[in-house]
């Protein structure tokens, strides 16, 4: 009766194990600021998953369930997203980067692949120089197009001006252009959280995305870099890119700029492939 009772208090203790949420936890960075980050899971390589500008970490809702099934799954609010903190003097692609590498050190993880959508692409890249011996790829989510590309500064400038003179205005039309259907469910939930960033944070990460430098990064990053992008409305420059890095595409059809939000199950299946191709390297 005893061993039946310890087998079965040891059967509860099991089973609330496995049905225990995702561990949240928060670190600083050099200059103060809260990184707020989830994890959940076990096994390597830890997937890293970095949202996109005016997100956070639950466009990947979709992601974390099913990888973490198989993966530690670490998604983080960037600064001036989400939980994160925004008192920060000054904002840059490689401010985040770094941010993301102390989230990767602090956890003590030692073999990652970063994920990274839209802005998180060019933050990955920066945070790659910084985890030298512990990241195994990046992919890069609707981003890294073409690493030639770069705006005009007066365009970059005239942008940023509409974001100052009317945020929200702005904000929502700036979103809305990413979807066809403007009565997309996706594009709905995105504009119902107008206070989930902070908007002069926003802004300087939209100008510092304008003048960052991708071929540098890209050459930098030192890991193969994989990028799964909608097919339709910007093409991937496969060859062009390829001249700076390690660099290849999978390519999305009839889908937008989020596609993990869009077409989940497709770029869930996707993701594990370009996983399993880097687990290889």
């Amino acid at each position: 009766m005893v061993m039946q009772l310890a087998a079965a208090l040891l059967s509860i203790g099991f089973a609330a194990a496995a049905t225990q949420g995702p561990e949240t936890g928060a670190i600083h960075a050099e200059d103060g600021v809260r990184i707020s980050y989830t994890s959940e899971g076990h096994g390597e390589p830890a997937i890293v998953f970095i949202h996109g500008w005016t997100c956070d970490h639950t466009h990947w809702r979709f992601q974390v369930p099913e990888f973490r099934k198989s993966f530690r799954v670490v998604a983080i609010d960037l600064p001036g997203h989400g939980a994160s903190g925004a008192g920060r003097k000054s904002w840059s692609i490689e401010g985040l980067g770094a941010d993301v590498a102390a989230v990767v050190h602090s956890l003590k993880l030692e073999r990652v692949v970063l994920v990274g959508h839209s802005l998180g692409g060019p933050v990955a890249l920066a945070a790659a120089p910084k985890l030298r011996g512990v990241l195994r790829g990046i992919v890069a989510v609707d981003a890294l197009q073409n690493v030639e590309f770069s705006a005009p500064s007066d365009a970059v400038d005239r942008m940023v001006k509409r974001f100052e003179d009317d945020f929200e205005g702005a904000w929502k039309r700036f979103m809305s252009g990413f979807f066809a259907d403007p009565e997309s469910e996706v594009l709905k939930s995105i504009l119902q959280k107008p206070d989930g960033f902070d908007r002069k944070a926003a802004t300087a990460l939209l100008a510092a995305h304008g003048r960052f430098d991708f071929k540098s990064a890209l050459a930098a990053a030192g890991v193969p870099v994989r990028a799964i992008n909608a097919s339709d409305k910007y093409q991937t420059a496969v060859k062009i890119n390829r001249k700076y890095g390690d660099f290849d595409a999978v390519l999305i059809p009839d889908v937008g700029h989020f596609l993990m939000l869009e077409k989940p199950v497709e770029f869930n299946r996707h993701l594990r492939t370009v996983l399993d191709q880097l687990q290889k390297n």
